[in-house]
């Protein structure tokens, strides 16, 4: 990858916000799910989009602060809770990923990311892409309709 990972999940938002999901589109066709490192460029992307999106979350506690633990409250279509175990192997670690980088343990987010993005023929990568996607986006419009920072890359 010759672009640095930020500037391609930067890509990838601006496409996700125009409402194109398909990182495998035309106009998002950047390389990342292609060649024999797709894998090392892919969690390259995701972590920058995790560590953005947990940036953007912190934002959201009401009293931040190095002595607090976070925890997700997971939600289905319907509004109904989530536990965390009941979910694909891929998008579970991509849930603990972002838990561990909100609750300040990065070597926790990098073994869960790779664990999100383990080889497994039941399981499509740009599933998990696409989630992160997803709540990057979802925590950039949260931070402009509250006026609060955006990770500056982002913008």
């Amino acid at each position: 990858m010759t672009e640095h990972p930020r500037g391609v999940a930067r890509r990838l938002v601006a496409v996700t916000r125009g409402g194109d999901l398909d990182p495998r589109g035309q106009a998002g066709a950047l390389d990342v799910l292609a060649g024999p490192d797709h894998r090392d460029r892919l969690a390259a992307v995701l972590r920058e989009l995790v560590v953005a999106t947990a940036d953007m979350m912190v934002c959201r506690a009401e009293e931040p602060g190095a002595d607090k633990a976070f925890m997700l409250d997971l939600r289905d279509d319907e509004g109904e809770p989530v536990q965390v175990d009941t979910l694909d192997p891929p998008v579970r670690a991509l849930v603990r990923a972002l838990l561990a980088q909100l609750n300040g343990t990065p070597e926790d987010t990098e073994f869960q990311l790779g664990l999100a993005l383990r080889a497994d023929e039941r399981f499509d990568p740009v599933d998990v892409l696409v989630l992160a996607l997803l709540w990057t986006v979802g925590s950039i419009e949260w931070c402009e309709q509250h006026d609060a920072p955006t990770p500056g890359w982002l913008a």
